[in-house]
């Protein structure tokens, strides 16, 4: 039997990612903006009775490729990401570990011309999504391969989903943020796809 391996989006999947959310740990008063989703820790509450299921927070954080937010360094985001994990702990709701990807595409930057960028931090890396180097972090953790996990990434965007189906698992779409253009694309992936 395979074991199940689910990896879960954190911004707007298990916290807000509004305006005032964008980029935590840019600000010297983050803690404040962290703001879990409601029900989310009632939903991993129920993730974690599934037998045997290794749980795992996956996220892009690329604000730490923007050098406007000097605050915001790669072990800022590990200290964010370990208090989402703690936060969502003492709500009953259990992770087992995280992991995080500090670069931004080049695709992305390119996109946002108003924004300074580290050069070194911008750079097409497999840890990004929907790459699946993360994912594979998770399955070494659990000690099992690709072939012998059901893998499941939920998530509010296109990435999450294509992560999922890179992996050959299943994609769960939260789509607290999608517009009714991009509910009709994933629409076509409806086999491979739960909307929630």
């Amino acid at each position: 039997m395979n074991k199940p391996i689910i990896c879960i989006d954190r911004d707007g999947t298990l916290i807000n990612d509004t305006r005032e959310h964008l980029f935590l740990g840019r600000d010297k008063d983050w803690q404040e903006n962290v703001d879990i989703l409601p029900k989310a820790a009632e939903g991993l509450k129920v993730l974690n009775t599934i037998p045997d299921a290794g749980i795992y927070m996956i996220t892009n954080q690329a604000g730490v490729a923007i050098s406007d937010y000097p605050e915001l360094t790669e072990e800022k985001a590990h200290e964010v990401c370990r208090y989402v994990v703690e936060e969502l702990q003492s709500q009953g709701g259990l992770l087992h570990g995280y992991y995080l990807c500090p670069y931004a595409t080049s695709e992305y930057a390119s996109r946002k011309p108003e924004v300074n960028f580290h050069p070194d931090l911008v750079r097409d890396r497999q840890c990004l999504k929907p790459s699946l180097e993360m994912v594979f972090n998770a399955l070494a953790a659990e000690g099992v391969v690709q072939n012998n996990a059901d893998i499941f990434v939920i998530g509010d965007r296109e990435s999450d989903v294509q992560t999922a189906l890179n992996a050959d698992g299943t994609g769960i779409l939260i789509p607290l943020s999608m517009n009714r253009e991009k509910k009709t694309r994933f629409a076509n992936w409806r086999n491979r796809i739960k909307f929630t």
